[in-house]
This record gives C-alpha cells, structure tokens and sequence, in this order.
C-alpha cells in the first residue's frame, strides 16, 4: 500500500511538471518578482505621495498586462508581437483610482552593475513604450528626493503631447497600450493600507 502511495504521489507531481512546462512555454507568462528592494520601497513612498490619491500605483507589473497586438494582425502575428514583452516587468505603473485607466509607467534606473546590459534593457523599454505611446518617466536612485521635482516631471510625462509635424510610423512593434489595467496576476497595490504601513516603515 506505500509503494502503490509514493508511486501514484510520484505521478501526480510528474503531471504536474508536466502540465507547468506545457503552460510557460505556450503563454509565455511567468509570476514576475513582487519583492521590491529597500531603494524600490523608498522611491516608493515618495512616488504615492508625487501622483496624489487620484491615481493607484501597481508594482512590478508584467507588460504583456499593459501592451496588447494590433488587434488587425492575425492571431500568429499577435502572439508574434507580444513575444519580446512576455518576460519583462515594470517597476511602476500608475492607474487612475477607481477605473485603472493605464497613465503612465515609471522606471526606477538602479544600474550600478552590469551597466552595458541595462543599457540595452533601456534603450528597448525607451523604444517599446514610445512605440506603443505609453508615457514613462525614469528615476535615478538617489538617497533622497526632491518631491516637487518628482511631481512636476510626473505632471510633464502624463501630459498630452503637442501634435506632432509628421505621423509616426511604428516600424518594428505592432504594440498598443491597454485602456485599462486588469492584473492577471497577484500585483502589489501602494494603495493597500498594509503597504502603506511597509512603507512608512521603510521611509
């Protein structure tokens, strides 16, 4: 009866395996890292207080829940598309409270190592949300912030921009941002009252 036990036990976790490779490589998703560091959560505190309680801020949110394929391609062409955002994360991404409207993403750039890896990581990000027309504001790491400078480069990324001589033609991503933020996956929320202490704790 235990042989017959650990050999059915060692099936149900083989399947499992099984089913999780079946699932990751056909999605492409993967549960991104919802810890943030202690430099994460001091910009963090300030961030909350520069957006002001009409915007919601989400953590380490996927991109492949902010960006979505031009609904004109064919399906292949979509799951094409997403490919390169599959299994990268923002640091932030600011909703309007209440609807989740997408605002903006914010990138906080901690490049003290492994500077020419970041570099490119960047230059893809600056290119992929300029693309798909998702404002983004980047932040260096700093001991401490000026929070009226962080409001006003936060009022300059969200406001609209001017029209522009020529239209943009996007040659490389068929990406769009989403109206509205729906997390697939657990995301921390600044929001929460429990975070809310984290952090206070953490300032």
């Amino acid at each position: 009866m235990i042989e017959n036990s650990w050999t059915l036990t060692l099936i149900a976790v083989a399947l499992l395996a099984i089913i999780g490779v079946i699932f990751f490589r056909f999605t492409g998703r993967k549960q991104p890292d919802l810890q943030l560091s202690q430099k994460e959560r001091m910009f963090s505190s300030v961030l909350e207080k520069a957006v002001g309680g009409q915007y919601q801020i989400f953590c380490k949110v996927p991109m492949s829940d902010v960006l979505e394929a031009n609904p004109e391609l064919s399906e292949r062409s979509q799951r094409k598309a997403l490919k390169p955002v599959r299994s990268k994360v923002l640091d932030y991404l600011v909703c309007r409270a209440g609807n989740h409207e997408i605002v903006c993403a914010v990138e906080l750039d901690d490049h003290s190592f492994d500077k020419k890896r970041f570099k490119k990581q960047d230059l893809f990000l600056e290119e992929i949300c300029q693309q798909a027309f998702l404002p983004l504001l980047r932040v260096a790491p700093q001991n401490g912030y000026n929070l009226v400078e962080i409001i006003e480069r936060f009022e300059r990324t969200i406001a609209p921009a001017p029209p522009a001589d020529a239209p943009v033609y996007r040659s490389k991503y068929r990406l769009d941002v989403k109206k509205r933020y729906q997390p697939q996956l657990e995301v921390e929320s600044l929001s929460n009252e429990t975070d809310r202490t984290a952090l206070q704790e953490h300032s």
